[in-house]
């Protein structure tokens, strides 16, 4: 079966796919237990603890040079265009079996477009491509790994079709542009645990056996298994068959990495890369792999009760307010504000905060291309800024834009509100700071004008700006765009991206991830750059 990108992307290009240790410690508090809206018995914090010999609770969460880690984020897709956006997920270790949310959100204010929860047995690997249909973003994925909805049932519900209940008017428009999250909820290993916490050889784990992979290459995904997971995990009764460690889950150890690579099937340009890989470290040294708080959810849409959510997600929209703006609902979790380090247990604003002190720079440096000879050339850059939304998000049922603007007072230290502005399309802007653009002869410039803007601000949640160009003649972006003559045709240039609380003394930036991505305008020779960021 065809799991790789380059093969991924050849199908693309043809006309897309076919169908497409030991202590067990629950931090539930009883008191917010009681819902009246029927969410029931829904975890209000993390399952925190150890679960293999040689791993210890996580510490940190932050970015690791080595590309495999426990969360992943991939900084931009699109289906703008004739593009389409191809994703593969690894899982390196060859012992546990791995759960796996994966969510993409929207460019404009990271509205949850589509999630799912993807089982990848040992060494397993999963692929997918989006595609833009009657202007929605679908996903579509031959591949035979297990998968929450399932695979057929993905497919049976309008194709693939990407969710607009969350954006803006419904607007198929804003599911075309975004990033993507990818987290490991839990680890399933092949033995249940006996009481003492070790694996027992003669209690075979139901859902490792449903989800790894036959002779054939085929999971059997279970249907009484795979149906069981439906049921939120049980934190309260021991004797509960729906417990962790009855239904088989286990702390996440990570172990995964990710390759997205997009494709212009009518000009046949790609560009692609790795996602940022996240490790939970044991130490504050990153030098030690820590197994994460076990932060499974269903993946349904039952509700879970502001009081809940609250100690889940730092998301304004969904626990801040009388009542949140939005239902939070099973599916919604985990997040990238969920506790997974036991040091954040239970406050997920603490968690926010630490991930984007991890990934906050001063500033952003790349180069561009745009020179006229050998039939002339473009560069876009990405700039990408997967943390603001536990800061701020934007409440659509609001009269105005500025009215709208949801804020987490404990989240702001990078975006606060003496740096952010709103614009006529319902996004939040953050300003950037001085530019200094360079040709490769040595010339500079510090003063430029920035369309449609007069100065430069990271408008929306996954931004893209073009080089010596009227709109975006690489990505083909739409949502979140911003043109800047730069006055030479190639070179290098840098942003400055300061937060809000910085001063000489306690420097502060942006927590921004992303790419330059520049093409020949003639064919299809391009390529991609990530950033370069200084802390």
């Amino acid at each position: 079966m065809r799991k790789n990108l380059l093969a991924l992307s050849i199908a693309a290009m043809v006309g897309g796919l076919s169908g497409a240790a030991n202590a067990q410690v629950a931090l539930f508090d009883n008191s917010l237990a009681t819902n009246t809206t029927g969410a029931g018995n829904t975890p209000a914090k993390a399952y925190v603890g150890t679960t293999q010999a040689g791993f210890d609770p996580a510490a940190v969460l932050a970015p690791t040079t080595t590309g495999v880690g426990h969360v992943l984020v991939v900084p931009y897709f699109t289906t703008q265009t004739s593009n389409h956006s191809l994703l593969s997920i690894t899982n390196t270790d060859l012992v546990n079996a791995k759960a796996v949310k994966l969510r993409y959100r929207g460019a404009s204010n990271s509205d949850d477009v589509f999630d799912i929860t993807v089982y990848l047995s040992p060494g397993d690997v999963w692929a997918a491509d989006v595609a833009a249909e009657n202007d929605f973003s679908r996903l579509t994925t031959d591949d035979n790994s297990c998968t929450l909805p399932s695979k057929a049932d993905i497919k049976a519900t309008n194709n693939g079709r990407f969710k607009v209940n969350r954006v803006r008017g419904s607007d198929a428009a804003q599911t075309r542009e975004g990033y993507i999250e990818i987290l490991n909820s839990a680890d399933i290993r092949p033995f249940l645990n006996n009481d003492a916490g070790v694996q027992d050889p003669t209690k075979p784990n139901p859902l490792y056996a449903a989800i790894k992979h036959n002779a054939d290459g085929v999971a059997p995904c279970t249907a009484a298994v795979m149906d069981q997971q439906a049921i939120a995990l049980d934190f309260t009764d021991p004797d509960s068959p729906n417990t962790p460690r009855n239904r088989g889950y286990s702390w996440p150890t990570g172990g995964l990495f990710a390759n997205w690579l997009i494709v212009n099937v009518a000009t046949n340009a790609s560009f692609s890369g790795e996602a940022v890989a996240l490790r939970a470290s044991s130490s504050t040294t990153l030098d030690t792999t820590g197994s994460g708080n076990l932060v499974w959810f269903p993946q349904t849409t039952e509700t879970v009760s502001q009081a809940n959510a609250g100690q889940l997600t730092a998301d304004p929209l969904l626990s801040i307010g009388t009542p949140a703006p939005l239902r939070a609902a099973m599916y919604d979790f985990p997040d990238l504000s969920t506790p997974y380090t036991a040091a954040a247990a239970g406050a997920p604003s603490t968690q926010a905060n630490n991930l984007a002190f991890a990934l906050e720079t001063q500033s952003v440096t790349n180069e561009y291309l745009t020179a006229a000879s050998s039939g002339g050339f473009a560069t876009d850059w990405v700039f990408s800024m997967p943390t603001r939304r536990y800061a701020v998000a934007m409440n659509y049922a609001a009269a105005s834009a500025p009215a709208g603007v949801s804020r987490n007072a404990l989240v702001a230290r990078h975006f606060g509100a003496g740096n952010l502005t709103t614009n006529a399309n319902w996004q939040i802007c953050v300003d950037a700071g001085n530019l200094r653009g360079f040709d490769r002869e040595e010339r500079s410039k510090t003063t430029f004008v920035i369309s449609p803007d007069m100065s430069m601000r990271f408008c929306g949640e996954a931004s893209v700006l073009s080089f010596n160009s009227a709109t975006s003649a690489v990505l083909g972006a739409q949502i979140a765009t911003q043109q800047i003559p730069t006055g030479f045709a190639e070179g290098w240039f840098t942003v400055r991206t300061p937060g809000v609380t910085s001063t000489a003394a306690n420097p502060v930036g942006l927590p921004v991830i992303g790419y330059a991505a520049a093409k020949a305008n003639s064919g299809n020779l391009g390529g991609t750059w990530m950033h370069r960021t200084a802390r």
